[in-house]
């Protein structure tokens, strides 16, 4: 498909709605921005999803769209889309939106993705490969705000300039979670054999999961749990040492930031949702015949989660020091 640039003067990205799936989506509009650089680039998103985009200096508006709203809200939210006469729709989630709104350019409603495309950012780019457009040089920032850069400098103050580890030990899904009590233990052993900080972070569907690690550490860690925006968040990412986490949002942003990371893998495909450092990651995970998997509960009659319980807390300290020595000996070499 050949795109006359100078007809597209309006687009419209429709997004996902889970948080770590929007993230992995951004490197298309960081394409579209730099294919379209005159254009006006609205986005729609889902209510968890608005923080990513709201503040970004290139785009025109944050459209938020509630899967659990009514029928007239929606009908109401279409005649709205309709009115701004897109020359340009980006559908991300299969909607029959681009088909509703008589744009010149949509994505092909029907999928063709290679065999050889696994990774879930590179079949997003995909869609923009099948329009003929150029996805290379995707970078896309979320914007950090010095308003956001302060609070987050407040909360870490705690730790007193020392070098911290971030534990994201939540995920959507339960079936996604690495056992809390190993959680706790390998907390504590951060703390206490490497002498680093340990932060927690999570948001509001976490506040069950950070409690029983707290309840089952020895140490005390920062809890920063329901704490933080997106953008703060990032912020304490960008300052940490590492990324300890499940197959979750926080694996994703931390990937966008070039952060090192050590992620559980359980039911998921790491091919389709691992780290995209990975020169600065480590994937835990198990080899077995039913992961990974595509089911919303555990299959596996004969040992529940086993592809997450066997992972144990001695081969994630172990992927621990390999990371932090790794870090370490950088840092040295560059302070030479």
């Amino acid at each position: 498909m050949k795109i006359d640039k100078s007809r597209v003067k309006r687009i419209l990205v429709i997004t996902l709605s889970n948080l770590g799936d929007v993230v992995l989506t951004t490197p298309v509009l960081g394409a579209l921005l730099g294919e379209f650089p005159l254009a006006s680039l609205d986005v729609m998103v889902g209510p968890r999803g608005r923080e990513i985009f709201e503040g970004h200096e290139r785009i025109s508006d944050v459209i938020i769209y509630d899967k659990k709203s009514s029928w007239p809200e929606k009908f109401t939210l279409l005649l709205a889309l309709r009115k701004k006469k897109y020359d340009m729709v980006i559908d991300l989630k299969n909607t029959v939106f681009p088909l509703l709104l008589g744009a010149k350019f949509i994505t092909n409603p029907v999928r063709h993705i290679k065999k050889n495309v696994t990774h879930k950012r590179d079949v997003h780019l995909s869609r923009l490969r099948e329009m003929g457009i150029d996805p290379a040089g995707c970078e896309f920032h979320i914007p950090v705000k010095d308003s956001d850069k302060k609070h987050a400098e407040e909360l870490l103050s705690e730790v007193k300039e020392k070098p911290f580890v971030v534990i994201s030990p939540g995920a959507k899904s339960h079936v996604k979670r690495w056992p809390l009590k190993n959680f706790a233990r390998l907390a504590d052993m951060i703390k206490k054999e490497f002498d680093y900080e340990v932060v927690l972070i999570g948001d509001e569907n976490d506040r069950i999961v950070i409690e029983r690690i707290l309840s089952n550490m020895k140490t005390v860690p920062l809890n920063l749990i329901e704490k933080t925006n997106i953008p703060e968040l990032l912020h304490i990412i960008k300052k940490s040492s590492l990324v300890i986490t499940n197959d979750s949002a926080p694996l994703h942003i931390a990937g966008t930031l070039g952060a090192r990371i050590l992620v559980f893998f359980g039911p998921t495909d790491e091919r389709e949702y691992g780290p995209r450092t990975r020169a600065k990651s480590k994937v835990l995970k198990k080899a077995l015949k039913c992961s990974p998997c595509t089911v919303p509960q555990c299959i596996n009659s004969e040992n529940k989660y086993e592809c997450l319980k066997t992972i144990s807390t001695e081969e994630a300290y172990r992927a621990v020091r390999e990371l932090l020595e790794v870090k370490n000996a950088n840092t040295s070499n560059e302070n030479r």
